[in-house]
């Protein structure tokens, strides 16, 4: 196990510049985010969810630098705790809320 200051999130940024043949060069932005949360970071995650009235995974991930799909399972966790339910079940996007 890896103590508290040990834990990290590791999150690497990096631009590139696409050539193109004629005109402008474009920029793209890279990110590589941590695969799994911190154990420090789950606490600081939960705390934001019971705040807001609604969430979606992407939200959570971009304010944390983390995986979607890390923030999906940490969701999944969280819905069957039973501290967050689905909004509606039929919809492609999955909106949680607190319960």
């Amino acid at each position: 196990m890896l103590s508290e200051k040990e834990e990290k999130l590791l999150v690497r940024k990096a631009s590139v510049n696409l050539k193109k043949k004629y005109g402008r060069a474009k920029k793209i932005d890279i990110v590589e985010r941590d695969a799994f949360i911190p154990k420090s970071l789950e606490k600081d995650i939960k705390e934001f969810i019971l705040k807001k009235k609604a969430i979606l995974a992407t939200d959570i991930a971009l304010k944390y630098e983390i995986r979607v799909s890390a923030i999906n399972l940490l969701l999944k966790q969280y819905l069957d705790e039973g501290s967050i339910k689905l909004l509606d079940p039929s919809l492609k996007i999955k909106i949680y809320v607190p319960t």
